[in-house]
This record gives structure tokens, C-alpha cells and sequence, in this order.
């Protein structure tokens, strides 16, 4: 019973991501599911918040699919020049990803929080760091 309701959690984890900035993150305007790349969908963002000189692509990571899926997007925007500051925000972050991609994603992005915790306990407003 305990591994079906970690399971539930888990899958659960970007629907609460989404509620969070969807509710509590209104008056910075996010966009869900944008593409800084016209016509390449493989490079989504999961939120875009227009805030200060560039704007905040914010990622959701629960495991190694996304954290990879999240630096190789991150460094096609860095080699494009595409101005922007990239937010990770992890499921687990020590047990949801390997070494590996832990020292990957964090080359590439601006900002990780280890959890959603953690990610909903940022003083806002959000272009202060």
C-alpha cells in the first residue's frame, strides 16, 4: 500500500506544479506549453513567465527523461541565443535523477529547487534573483 501511494504522489507531481503557478503565480501572466523555437516542439517549455530582461523558462523534472529532456532544450536556447533564465524545478532531486544528469542539468540551467517544496516556499517577486 505505502509503494501505491508513493506512486500516486509521484504521478501527481506535475499536475501540483501546474496547479501551484496556475493559482498562486496569476499576476506574472504564465503561458503553459510554449515553444522559444517556432516549429520545433521537442523544445517545450512548461512555463513562460515574461518578467524583467529575459524571460523565465521554468521546468518541471521528475526523472532522467526530463532532466535530459530539459538540458538538451536549455542548450539548444543557449546555442541559438535565445535570452532567457532557466528555472528547474525537481520531484526528488537526489533520488529522482543520476549523478550524471544532476551535473548536466545543473551546468545548464540558472536556478534548481530540489523539490516543490521547496519551489513553493520562493519569496516572489520572481525577477529578484
Amino acid at each position: 500500500m505505502q509503494y501505491y501511494k508513493r506512486e500516486v504522489i509521484q504521478s501527481l507531481f506535475y499536475e501540483q506544479l501546474a496547479e501551484f503557478v496556475e493559482e498562486k503565480l496569476t499576476a506574472y501572466r504564465p503561458r503553459r506549453g510554449t515553444l522559444p523555437i517556432a516549429d520545433h516542439d521537442e523544445y517545450e517549455v512548461d512555463f513562460q513567465f515574461d518578467i524583467g530582461p529575459r524571460p523565465i523558462f521554468l521546468f518541471g523534472v521528475k526523472d532522467n527523461d526530463k532532466a535530459r529532456l530539459a538540458t538538451i532544450s536549455c542548450l539548444e536556447f543557449q546555442r541559438r541565443r535565445i535570452p532567457f533564465k532557466g528555472v528547474m524545478v525537481h520531484q526528488d532531486f537526489d533520488g529522482g535523477t543520476t549523478r550524471k544528469d544532476r551535473t548536466r542539468i545543473t551546468s545548464a540551467s540558472d536556478k534548481q529547487f530540489p523539490s516543490l517544496d521547496d519551489w513553493r516556499q520562493l519569496e516572489f517577486p520572481l525577477n529578484d534573483n
